[in-house]
């Protein structure tokens, strides 16, 4: 039997087979896609190949033996290859399509596998609900969120070694760099045995992920897959702000695998399944398309926006200025907030965020907790400060890091200890801070009230929630295990964020993690707004502008916009690295001249004129993505009949950007800075600029036929 599940231009296949065996046989964006046959058992091989069906849901019970090759690889849990088909249905939503299928194992595990589909993407959203149908406890060691075995079966050649992959490096002050590789450089690269009768397969794996909440600290929970072959591109998300692990490995010898996992073995995760109790994993979206990066790109950018909260923000598209980055650097008073905010609102900004150290005279970094204003820094009382910010036309803001309490606060001596995440009897301790264990419904409460109290105090309409340490593995209190502690305390933050919006849903929030160290569609699928790096320098700064609008739809991603030197070039660079994403803005504005304030000026009504095709259009890099040390960088976005281009030169005078993929050009006009102080020119298919000196950037609109 097989169970067909079309969208648009994606076809899915499962197919039952006649032991009632599940696989997943298609899933791909080709017209002409082929179904895999079943892999015949090789009796010549003895006990080392039988018949395996190719696998959808990889799953490890504790004292059970895990089949054939194994290793560190996830694709060959014990239950794994043991479903057997019960039931299914697809049912029209308002998305698009949702099919359950529901299995069951020998030893008293049952499954229901959600796909949902959505109507114009070639995108699904997977999860599974495991049910402990048996009479005694069952330990959980890994369960997929999504897995495919048929990566690169429509390619045309034998092997697979050409298959391109390619890998989200994230770093703090780093963010979203990816790398380009093929199987050979993974580590995957396919040499079968001759002559001796092993299967094709292998134990190889390559993998990436996060084992703590800081869960994009050093890849981004994404990837992209390639065939250039078929033509056809893979792309995936894991959507949860804990640990989780993206695995590649050999499938059968023909194709490769694709495994997605939320926490799991490797991140100290185990869960005590119990007789009748259930538990859900992460939801993960894996999507196919012909194409390359950009279409890749462009299907999750539309995605992750309807998996989002509907909020006005991301509608809006607000102007920010912070004051911190380049600017404050932590050290608010109420005269500095007050001469800032003139030069803010003379800008054209529309928010106002008072950065960290509000609420301390002095070292404020490891007395966050109590959330009570400083006299010393403000006499008149912060109150005065949002008063005369509100008076200006601008809606008023501020920072917190609420999932902590600092080592030299009083509140954290007066509580117990199952406030916190703590191990071997002991609280965690990173960077001077105790971590608030959000499972625990007393610190929920504390957060709610001081979230309400400073909306109540003071009028404050947007909130910059920081997170500058992470929990480790996770607590070992009150639970099966340190990863298990994490899930929970994850899933319990996100209810509580939840709450707030409930309770105030009008408030912006903005998620940030020492910059980007926890993007993820976990967090923004609540949040309106991401900070995408703590990088201080424009011109390194250019090196993430160009590439994070692949993490996170272009209006959520706040980057910097933070002239420091008083330099027309300078503050037009700044301006462009943030005018395709939402610009955060700050710098040394009470020092600029007025020449340097009326560029800035004019950047801000720029993007103000053209946010509202923004907000609709696709990220696209002419270029690729980015690399560190690249002399020229592009990064665009695009939509029905428009297109608009940020070109950087870094070292250089001229550069020339390739246009091709978006078919027919009418014309190219500079429009910021608006005065006509470049060269360039269409030059066969590619954009050719000419700055009037080297590190310099600009703005392009581009007419499509």
């Amino acid at each position: 039997m097989i169970i067909a599940l079309n969208e648009g231009k994606l076809h899915i296949r499962f197919r039952v087979n006649d032991d009632e065996t599940v696989e997943l046989v298609d899933f791909s964006a080709l017209p002409d896609s082929k179904e895999m046959p079943m892999i015949a058992a090789r009796p010549e091989a003895g006990f080392f190949a039988p018949f395996k069906p190719r696998q959808f849901l990889a799953v490890q019970v504790t004292g059970e033996c895990a089949g054939g090759f194994h290793a560190g690889k996830h694709d060959v849990g014990s239950v794994s290859a043991r479903w057997r088909y019960v039931s299914h249905g697809i049912e029209r939503n308002a998305l698009g399509q949702l099919l359950t299928l529901s299995v069951k194992a020998p030893n008293g595990l049952a499954a229901d596998y959600f796909m949902q589909t959505y109507e114009g993407l070639c995108v699904a959203r997977c999860w599974t609900t495991l049910t402990n149908a048996s009479g005694a406890d069952m330990g959980i060691e890994y369960v997929s969120s999504f897995m495919y075995e048929g990566v690169g079966k429509d390619r045309t050649s034998a092997g697979y070694d050409h298959l391109e992959f390619h890998i989200p490096h994230n770093g703090w002050c780093n963010e979203a760099q990816w790398q380009r590789c093929d199987a050979v450089d993974l580590g995957l690269s396919h040499m079968p045995s001759v002559g001796y009768s092993l299967p094709d397969k292998g134990n190889s794996r390559f993998h990436y992920g996060s084992a703590d909440s800081w869960s994009s600290s050093e890849y981004l929970p994404m990837g992209i897959v390639r065939d250039p072959e078929s033509g056809e591109a893979f792309f995936f998300q894991i959507e949860h702000s804990g640990a989780w692990e993206i695995e590649y490995g050999m499938a059968d010898g023909r194709n490769l695998y694709v495994c997605l996992l939320g926490p799991n073995n490797e991140s100290f995760w185990w869960k005590n399944l119990k007789p009748g109790q259930r538990f859900t994993t992460v939801p993960a979206a894996f999507g196919a398309c012909v194409g390359g990066i950009d279409e890749a790109v462009g299907q999750l950018t539309r995605y992750r926006r309807l998996i989002r909260r509907p909020n006005e923000d991301d509608e809006r598209l607000y102007v920010v200025f912070n004051d911190y980055m380049n600017c404050l650097f932590g050290d608010p008073t109420e005269e500095k907030e007050k001469q800032i905010i003139d030069r803010a609102a003379a800008l054209g900004c529309e928010y106002y965020c008072l950065d960290c150290g509000w609420y301390d005279s002095g070292i404020w970094w490891d007395r966050v907790g109590e959330w009570r204003e400083s006299p010393e820094r403000f006499p008149n009382g912060l109150k005065s400060v949002y008063d005369y910010a509100h008076s200006k036309g601008l809606r008023m803001g501020m920072w917190l890091e609420i999932e902590v309490m600092g080592t030299e606060c009083d509140l954290p001596k007066k509580l117990p200890d199952d406030w916190f995440i703590c191990t071997h009897g002991k609280r965690r301790v990173e960077n001077k801070r105790y971590l608030l264990d959000f499972r625990n419904p007393e610190v929920r409460k504390y957060c709610s009230d001081v979230v309400d109290r400073l909306i109540a105090d003071y009028g404050c309409e947007y909130f910059k929630i920081d997170y500058n340490c992470t929990t480790g593995p996770g607590s070992d209190l009150n639970s099966d295990s340190l990863g298990d502690a994490m899930l929970e305390h994850c899933r319990a933050l996100y209810d509580w964020i939840r709450g707030v919006y409930e309770r105030h849903p009008d408030l912006v929030i903005e998620n940030c993690g020492s910059g980007a160290q926890r993007m993820d569609y976990g967090m923004l699928a609540l949040h309106s707004l991401q900070s995408t790096s703590d990088q201080t320098d424009y011109v390194n700064n250019a090196y993430i502008a160009a590439n994070v609008a692949s993490a996170v739809t272009p209006e959520q991603a706040g980057m910097w916009v933070y002239p420091y030197v008083d330099d027309r070039e300078h503050v037009i660079f700044n301006v462009v690295n943030g005018i395709l994403l939402r610009p955060y803005v700050s710098g040394i504005v009470w020092s600029m001249s007025e020449a340097s304030m009326a560029i800035f000026k004019e950047g801000i009504s720029t993007y103000k004129a053209i946010r509202g095709d923004l907000k609709r259009m696709v990220p696209f890099f002419p270029l690729g993505f980015g690399r560190v040390n690249d002399k020229q960088l592009a990064y665009g976005v695009k939509g029905e009949g428009k297109a608009y281009l940020s070109v950087f030169a870094i070292g250089t005078d001229t550069v020339k950007i390739p246009l091709d993929s978006l078919g027919a050009v009418k014309s190219v006009k500079a429009i910021y800075p608006q005065s006509q102080d470049c060269e360039y020119a269409l030059e066969g298919g590619a954009l050719k600029v000419r700055m009037p000196s080297d590190t310099c950037a600009r703005l392009f609109e581009i007419e499509l036929a």
